[in-house]
């Protein structure tokens, strides 16, 4: 780990040239860094997003761009910035994120006072044109510092981009699951099983502009994430205590029940909404049987887009 970079964005690209002058700007506006770093990973764009970042980032320092000949993906391309991250702490962003300037900042000093090496905020949806928002502040906040970081990913919502985390414990954790083709669940997930405390912050750290088109808008691409992320995470490590299971295996039925809603045309006379509210009552551990089914279903989806080899 170098010392002296304090903090390394890593960002995905792909197709947002609408976006990043506007995102870039409040990037490199951040305040209180000493010696940050900059790694961008295009997805192999087919609009001018590569050129916008070499000339808005010409003369910075600690500047990577890395191009790819083949698309990939979110977590693939994610993967591929964490595992080159230098800094002391890693803050992610999408290529249409915009970080308040001071957000950076704040998120750190949140982190030395509690130890919490897992700090995340909120994000809104502005509908704002993105020029209008790339010299906004923090507006005043709260925060809430839970010490058993994976308690407190499992009891909120952790879901959007722009958290900032150790760099060697989001290493560690291996980045994103490349099972789920977006990453905005397993990466807190994953990472909350090696850090040493979260902190979740009520301001808005991450300002969305008006969008566009994204793959938010594939509800079920969605579900599908959702439920890969914890049902690999639960796969993975059947050492977790009865209590996370439980949790973990809640969050897997609710994905596979919003599937099902979105999907089947008299969804509440099913069999899948009576076994959704009775987990929702009695907290079971999990069940293999009806694992195999979920998953089945979800894998048997062919609208669905999956991380290319």
């Amino acid at each position: 780990m170098t010392e002296d970079i304090d903090v390394s964005f890593v960002m995905t690209v792909y197709n947002k040239e609408y976006y990043l002058p506007a995102v870039i700007h409040a990037l490199l506006k951040q305040t209180g860094l000493k010696n940050p770093e900059y790694i961008f990973i295009d997805d192999v764009s087919t609009d001018n997003s590569v050129e916008i970042i070499r000339k808005m980032t010409t003369g910075i320092k600690n500047v990577t761009i890395i191009t790819n000949s083949h698309n990939r993906g979110i977590s693939a391309r994610i993967n591929q910035g964490i595992f080159l991250a230098k800094g002391q702490w890693t803050r992610m962003l999408d290529s249409d994120d915009i970080f308040p300037l001071d957000s950076t900042q704040k998120m750190l000093e949140i982190a030395k006072k509690t130890g919490a090496e897992m700090i995340y905020g909120c994000f809104t949806k502005t509908g704002k044109e993105p020029q209008e928002l790339e010299d906004c502040y923090l507006e005043e906040f709260t925060y809430n510092y839970t010490p058993n970081a994976l308690e407190g990913v499992l009891n909120g919502k952790f879901t959007r981009m722009g958290q900032l985390i150790k760099t060697d414990i989001l290493q560690k954790a291996k980045g994103a699951d490349e099972r789920a083709f977006i990453q905005d669940e397993s990466i807190p997930l994953r990472t909350a099983l090696y850090a040493q405390g979260v902190v979740k912050m009520t301001a808005n750290v991450v300002l969305v502009p008006k969008e566009i088109g994204n793959f938010s808008g594939n509800k079920i691409q969605l579900d599908h994430d959702r439920f890969m992320a914890y049902y690999w995470f639960l796969v993975d490590h059947p050492e977790l205590s009865p209590k996370i299971q439980r949790k973990i295996y809640l969050r897997i039925v609710s994905a596979y029940w919003k599937f099902i809603k979105k999907s089947q045309k008299f969804p509440y006379f099913s069999k899948c909404f009576i076994y959704y509210i009775e987990c929702k009552i009695r907290h079971p551990l999990p069940n293999k049987k009806y694992l195999d089914k979920m998953y089945k279903d979800f894998s048997s989806l062919t609208s669905i887009r999956r991380i290319k080899p």
